[in-house]
């Protein structure tokens, strides 16, 4: 199963999700993150049609932008608090 294949099995779950709760499932955005992902992994999605990531940490980010196309939008996350 390659990682569109992935996000496109989440991306249901989430349409699914939203059709039991009576929720617009153009509501929820499903946000792929590239930590510990290559930057293949992320040309592969965005080739498919996403265009916004998230990611870690900053030092990751920095190797794989130079690779990536230019219009990405990227969205610094942290892990949740234990």
């Amino acid at each position: 199963m390659t990682i569109v294949d992935k996000a496109k099995e989440v991306q249901e779950k989430i349409i699914a999700a939203c059709k039991r709760s009576g929720r617009d499932p153009q509501d929820v955005q499903l946000l792929p993150v590239s930590k510990n992902h290559p930057a293949a992994d992320i040309a592969e999605l965005y080739k498919a049609g996403w265009n916004n990531f998230g990611e870690n940490y900053v030092q990751e980010l920095a190797k794989k932008h130079d690779e990536l196309p230019a219009d990405i939008n990227w969205y610094m996350i942290e892990p949740p608090s234990t």
